[in-house]
């Protein structure tokens, strides 16, 4: 069946594709493009950790996706996130046909913009504004450019192993190996990628996350000279950390001192953790905060929300705009996707949250019965599990610390039982409020066997 309602019973057979699974479709396919495009995909992470090559896939329903050799996979990578109704989601597509009746882009305001602003306060209460751009990396390079202008500040401070999209200012370690990464209390500026100018290095420092007394260390010596602090207020791209108890608001506090606006970048936590973000779980609110996975649920679009007295600065100083920018297309299907969300006081974060603790606590369980090694951490909608013998993770040098190449050895064999999900062992697991307790359940059995199955080859 295709239509994402198997039952149990029918959910923890092996499908007779998944018996005989091979991907030759996908290899040629992959051969082909890359003769076009550099790495085979207009987007890295889509081809990068996969051996020889990635699954090319030709459709997607709910929580089951189809490749192009018709192989049938029960999804927990949901695009990296942003699917939190599923795929293909009727409501959404829906909304999105309506509107496109109607035009598809007029380079004029749009009374979307409205809807979809008053739809995103019913979620996000702690700010005040909000405008909308394309992609998370344009979010948080505007919020950056917002803090500046206010603080008449040029300097920006990151954090070691936190992802804030491809422009120079946040594609600073990203990584950082051990040998060039400098001391754990100030780590060293290092590039993510090849072309960044070094004077744009010299603006963002950086430090180690979740560690209050590192960060007030390096505020003592540069604080007068930066503008923001920018973070993901959960870590999410270097597995999953959470923040230690009373780490965030000790942030906020030290960015008070000296007049350091604080930026979130929910794209990832946004609409998924809470329906208001980490910054409602944990009960701290940032000066600028980035939106962008969730709100749309696979349309591009991405979001700033902050205080009247930043997010003013649009116009009256500080540029800002895209043709793209707000496409009606997209703040459609917003809509449509945060009214799914908050739906009967948003219920919807109730299931996720229990489907969630459910299978991290399973998934520790797996590990305690093999007698395997793991670290396993989840938020509501989100999780990660690693092949390491720490029993705590706090920051990005602890996140690496994990057997990589097993993780990605578990995944295929993974793969070959229905079950998708990223190789990077980095990579989060995000689920999607239309995942079941039986999807969890096929997971967890394939997982157990795969372990097993690769422990019993190496």
């Amino acid at each position: 069946m295709e239509s994402g309602n198997e039952t149990h019973k029918d959910l923890i057979k092996v499908p007779e594709n998944v018996k005989h699974f091979e991907t030759k479709r996908s290899l040629n396919l992959f051969k082909k493009t890359k003769r076009y495009i550099p790495t085979g995909a207009s987007s890295l992470m889509r081809t990068s950790s996969w051996d020889d090559y990635p699954i090319f896939m030709r459709r997607a329903k709910g929580t089951r996706m189809w490749d192009v050799d018709g192989n049938e996979y029960i999804d927990f990578l949901m695009a990296f996130g942003p699917l939190i109704n599923g795929h293909a989601n009727e409501k959404i597509t829906a909304a999105v046909r309506k509107y496109i009746k109607n035009g598809d882009l007029y380079g004029t305001p749009n009374e979307l913009e409205y809807k979809l602003a008053k739809e995103f306060k019913k979620f996000v209460r702690t700010q005040d504004m909000v405008n909308f751009a394309l992609s998370g990396s344009d979010a948080t390079f505007n919020a950056l450019r917002i803090a500046r202008a206010a603080t008449g500040k040029d300097m920006i401070l990151k954090f070691e192993g936190h992802y804030h999209g491809l422009h120079d200012y946040g594609a600073v370690s990203v990584e950082a190996p051990a040998p060039v990464a400098g001391l754990k209390w100030f780590p060293k500026s290092l590039p993510y990628s090849a072309g960044i100018p070094q004077g744009v290095m010299d603006t963002v420092v950086v430090s180690t996350w979740n560690d209050l007394g590192s960060l007030s260390k390096i505020l003592r010596i540069r604080g007068n000279e930066i503008a923001a602090i920018i973070m993901e207020p959960i870590m999410a791209n270097s597995t999953l950390v959470s923040p230690e108890p009373g780490y965030l608001k000790g942030v906020r506090e030290l960015a008070d001192e000296y007049n350091i606006l604080l930026i979130f970048d929910e794209v990832i936590t946004g609409f998924r953790v809470s329906e208001g973000g980490a910054q409602k779980l944990y009960g701290v609110t940032p000066d600028l905060s980035s939106w962008a996975k969730s709100l749309s649920n696979g349309y591009p679009i991405s979001a700033i929300s902050g205080k009247r007295e930043y997010m003013d600065l649009i116009g009256n100083g500080v540029g800002y705009g895209g043709t793209y920018y707000g496409h009606p297309i997209s703040l459609a299907a917003s809509v449509a996707n945060l009214k799914i969300l908050e739906t009967n006081e948003f219920e919807a974060y109730s299931h996720l949250g229990r489907l969630t603790r459910r299978m991290g606590r399973a998934i520790e369980e797996v590990a305690e019965d093999l007698n395997e090694p793991m670290f396993v951490n989840y938020e509501t909608g989100l999780l990660t599990f690693v092949f390491t013998e720490q029993t705590r993770v706090t920051n990005y040098r602890d996140s690496i610390i994990m057997d990589w190449n097993k993780y990605k050895g578990v995944q295929q064999k993974m793969l070959q039982k229905g079950i998708y999900y990223h190789p990077d062992g980095a990579e989060r697991i995000p689920l999607s409020t239309v995942h079941t307790d039986a999807d969890v359940e096929v997971f967890l059995n394939a997982l157990r066997d795969s372990i097993k199955d690769y422990n019993r080859e190496n």
